[in-house]
């Protein structure tokens, strides 16, 4: 009766560690584990899908803790929460847009962009920001001609939170529009730092 008990209990703990360690991974090899990770995916054919949701929807996720992942729809941005704020691998690489002599150009809210106009004296185009982008979006803005280049914030929705749009120089104040000046650069960042706030977000520029 003490060695069927004891063979019981050795096929028991075989079967559980076995389960357990199957567990840790999931997809091509699962006996086959990173030895540093406790939890692993290998697919050749596959890939690994994280919640989809909208931004609003994200914001609305009770005391997210650091680390947690989603697929932002609305911007288009696998997320990570910081434990402050949600942030997404939108700044590397940044995407080269030649700034047209006139007219409007929009600047996008899902990739950062390296906006330079270029042989161009007599111009005066504008650059309009997204009302809404994710977190530490980043647009550098290039005048290497001696004409002027307007970039601004959008027009606010009825209904919706307008977007805030300060300088570093003046954070005190709120403005709808600047001017860049002949050979100079700035670098514009959007932060969305508390879903509960007034605004939808703030594009803060080093001027």
């Amino acid at each position: 009766m003490k060695q069927n008990l004891i063979i019981i209990a050795f096929v028991f703990g075989v079967v559980f560690a076995t389960h357990a360690q199957m567990a840790q991974k999931i997809g091509d090899n699962p006996m086959t584990l990173n030895p540093s990770a406790i939890f692993e995916t290998e697919s050749v054919t596959k890939g690994l899908l994280p919640p989809r949701m909208t931004t609003i929807q994200r914001n609305a996720i009770a005391s997210p803790p650091a680390g947690l992942v989603v697929y932002n729809t609305t911007t288009n941005l696998l997320e990570i929460y910081n434990g402050t704020i949600w942030s997404g691998g939108h700044n590397i690489p940044k995407e080269y847009v030649a700034i047209p002599p006139s007219g409007t150009i929009n600047a996008s809210n899902t990739q950062s962009q390296i906006f330079i106009m270029s042989n161009c004296d007599t111009c005066n185009p504008t650059i309009l920001l997204p009302t809404e982008a994710t977190n530490g979006l980043e647009h550098i803005i290039r005048n290497r001609t001696t004409s002027t280049i307007t970039f601004m914030k959008p027009p606010s929705v009825s209904g919706n939170k307008p977007v805030s749009f300060i300088a570093n120089s003046n954070s005190a104040v709120e403005a709808t529009s600047f001017i860049l000046a002949a050979y100079k650069t700035i670098t514009i960042v959007f932060f969305d730092y508390d879903a509960n706030d007034s605004f939808s977000g703030t594009w803060y520029f080093f001027d």
